[in-house]
């Protein structure tokens, strides 16, 4: 940051007292009319000769935004906020599920949980049920077979919810599988979720949530960093806790998934409503887990 010497050095002849007064004066109201320029500009890049010279618009420029743009965008958000109030009621729930905060402008730095290790090693992606953050934020996920339900992908679009998918109850269980065959098993897989979204995708769940020491360095061949598994487990009509306070923490991972007992349809959009549900009830929003992760 330079320094930037506000008056240029003067000699003042003796020219009395009165002079020299009304001189200081004078540089004490150029210095005021330029710091309240810099107040007005906000955040800029200031040139010392601008402070010095004091010129009009020689600093930066602060454009007013358009009254006109500004209301449209509300218009906009609030015919967005009454669709989603809509959809709330047509599907059941209480209300529309709360907005979730702004993602954050550097992810948290992950590591695996000390009860999901599966032993030491370099390189290992981290193994992750809950995402750390202070924000009340919850992440959906479902497996990608039943993300396919078209009754499901109509109610989170109409509601404007986020939810990641992942292969799993539909896929062989990997730990039983020499390491090479778990090595082509996620690649192959993380190759077809590259070809779906255009990039390579760094998360991984293995089906069924097993996996093996061995099944964690294969997947880190395959450029995966973080294998998120999940806290809670919904079904229709129920949500099973994984910890003793039966309640959502900040940054918890849930498992939407079909109860077998009842067959798949229709299944998913009750557990994810019920996810919803609870969500509202205790002050939570459903964000993107690509976004923290």
């Amino acid at each position: 940051m330079q320094i930037v010497r506000l008056f240029r050095s003067v000699r003042v002849r003796d020219e009395g007292a009165g002079a020299v007064a009304g001189a200081a004066a004078r540089a004490r109201g150029l210095a005021a009319l330029s710091v309240l320029g810099l107040l007005a500009a906000g955040c800029g890049v200031v040139r010392g000769e601008d402070l010095l010279d004091n010129e009009p618009g020689a600093g930066p420029t602060v454009v007013a935004p358009d009254p006109r743009a500004l209301l449209s965008q509300a218009r906009m958000l609030e015919r967005a906020q009454a669709r989603q109030a809509a959809a709330a009621k047509r599907y059941g729930l209480a209300g529309a599920p709360l907005s979730p905060p702004r993602p954050p402008a550097f992810k948290p730095f992950l590591t695996t949980e000390p009860r999901l290790a599966r032993g030491k090693g370099a390189g290992l992606p981290a193994v992750i049920a809950r995402v750390p953050t202070r924000a009340k934020v919850v992440f959906l996920t479902v497996d990608d077979a039943d993300a396919k339900d078209p009754d499901f992908v109509r109610m989170m679009r109409e509601l404007d919810v986020p939810y990641s998918a992942f292969p799993m109850a539909h896929q062989r269980v990997l730990p039983p599988l020499p390491a090479a065959a778990q090595r082509d098993a996620i690649c192959d897989q993380q190759d077809l979720r590259k070809r779906a979204s255009g990039r390579w995708p760094a998360l991984f769940r293995p089906p069924l949530g097993a996996y093996t020491l061995e099944t964690l360095r294969m997947a880190a061949a395959c450029g995966v960093r973080v294998v998120p598994l999940w806290n809670e487990e919904a079904s229709p009509g129920r949500i099973a806790y994984r910890e003793r306070g039966h309640r959502l923490q900040p940054g918890d991972i849930v498992l939407a998934r079909t109860d077998p007992r009842r067959g798949r349809h229709g299944a998913l959009p009750e557990a994810a409503r019920e996810v919803l549900r609870t969500a509202r009830a205790q002050g939570f929003a459903v964000g993107a887990l690509e976004d923290y992760v």
